[in-house]
């Protein structure tokens, strides 16, 4: 799913929505954050946080709000989009029901629109996600919380919002759900709403889930808004158990640990991700890694779905040896960790690889930085790659094709170790814009 420049790779880690309500009326933090340096400061601590996409809202969806006209929620939120724009790392989304403010959100830098009616208010909307080519998130809302079948008939409102999706010409790849937990639901409703949620997976599109501080939690603990962390970290586990791959939260902090603490525990990616890095200083150095590529794509078991550009910089290690080119590259594989890396060094001896001197040249050099988000200690493999947050020659080529990655031992993304390493580390000159990357099988 493309949201901005960032690709969120969908059933590899749950991703986290930061709140930043810019509106004097909100349920939980109505006016703490409806000035630009206000909204700016918070909006980059959930980022410092965890948070993997920043959603700006306007007006107050809370029972019982005052609307207010397309023109004032225009005016409150694209000066902030706008001054997040040439701030944050990650996308920011927009909270929406109007076209009108949409449109001027996506113009200032919005890379998503989270529409809480689901394109049903105003189905000029999905015409704005559809010209624009931004995401869009879908939820289920209705005015009263009269149900024959509650979640059979919030499955078929998803339906409906669906159809006018792809009629406006959305593509599927655009969309994520959301079942609308708080909106048109009694509190009874929502819990059962709550113990359903895989059902939504019948629909196969990602969904996220937006519980955060709301009566749900309120009504079943006795506790005021910002009392609620703790329950609304629970309901985060149970929407991750049932398949959720966004969750939308006001305390980014907690809820972004306890996401990766059951992503660890529950997430079977299927086929596996895995990320490389390709390296060569001694011969035809730009062919040596076209030609890794190519006996990669070979393997029956992989698929070769991205390449960086080719950066070229100066040996680590043992000095005295010519220039590396260096790439990283992203493959689906049903292959087990050790069974990759048994194939990339059979690779690496059909291209002549030696060995003599460690850290020496070498026509190709093939190592496995990340797998899924799995930690592999072993006498013959480490994973995540032991020194790659150190090396601006690894982290730079793959900050061009897996930005969002996150390292499961450090907690930080790649972008973030991006950004660190340029503080102290050079970024390296490109030498090539990309390999080919073979056709897919």
């Amino acid at each position: 799913m493309q949201l901005g420049e960032h690709e969120f790779e969908i059933g590899v880690r749950t991703y986290i929505m930061g709140i930043l309500n810019v509106t004097p009326d909100s349920f939980s933090d109505g006016g703490r954050y409806n000035s630009i340096q206000s909204a700016v400061e918070h909006a980059l601590r959930m980022q410092s946080e965890g948070a993997d996409v920043i959603d700006v809202g306007g007006e107050s969806t809370r029972p019982g709000h005052t609307e207010i006209s397309a023109g004032e929620e225009v005016a409150r939120v694209v000066p902030v989009i706008q001054a997040l724009a040439s701030k944050l790392k990650v996308p920011i989304s927009v909270d929406t029901s109007k076209a009108e403010v949409a449109r001027a959100a996506v113009a200032a830098g919005a890379g998503m629109i989270n529409d809480v009616w689901g394109f049903r208010r105003d189905p000029r909307l999905a015409e704005v996600a559809a010209e624009t080519g931004v995401g869009c998130c879908l939820m289920h809302n209705q005015t009263g919380t009269t149900y024959r079948q509650l979640m059979p008939e919030i499955l078929e409102t998803l339906k409906e919002s669906l159809r006018i999706a792809a009629e406006a010409g959305v593509t599927k790849d655009q969309i994520l759900l959301d079942p609308g937990i708080g909106f048109g639901k009694t509190v009874e409703q929502n819990v059962q709403v709550m113990q359903q949620l895989s059902e939504l997976n019948s629909l196969g599109f990602p969904w996220l889930l937006g519980t955060s501080r709301k009566s749900m939690i309120g009504k079943t603990l006795n506790l005021p808004a910002d009392e609620r962390i703790a329950g609304t970290v629970a309901t985060t586990v149970v929407g991750i158990q049932a398949g959720a791959d966004f969750v939308r939260v006001h305390d980014v902090r907690e809820n972004s640990q306890a996401a990766r603490m059951t992503d660890r525990i529950i997430r079977r990616p299927s086929p596996h991700t895995a990320l490389i890095a390709l390296g060569s200083n001694l011969g035809s150095r730009l062919e040596y890694l076209q030609q890794a590529l190519e006996l990669l794509q070979r393997q029956t078991e992989l698929q070769v779905t991205a390449v960086s550009p080719v950066y070229e910089t100066d040996p680590v290690g043992y000095a005295d040896q010519g220039k590396f080119l260096n790439a990283a590259a992203r493959l689906e594989t049903s292959l087990a960790p050790e069974t990759l890396l048994q194939r990339l060094m059979e690779i690496e001896q059909q291209l002549q690889r030696r060995r003599d001197i460690h850290w020496g040249p070498r026509t190709i050099d093939l190592d496995i930085l990340f797998y899924d988000q799995q930690r592999i200690s072993s006498d013959d493999l480490e994973i995540p790659h032991p020194r790659l947050s150190e090396r601006m020659f690894v982290v730079a080529p793959l900050h061009d094709i897996a930005p969002m990655w996150l390292h499961p031992q450090i907690n930080v993304r790649v972008f973030e170790l991006f950004e660190q390493l340029k503080l102290d580390l050079s970024v390296p000159s490109k030498y090539h814009e990309g390999l080919s990357a073979p056709a897919g099988k």
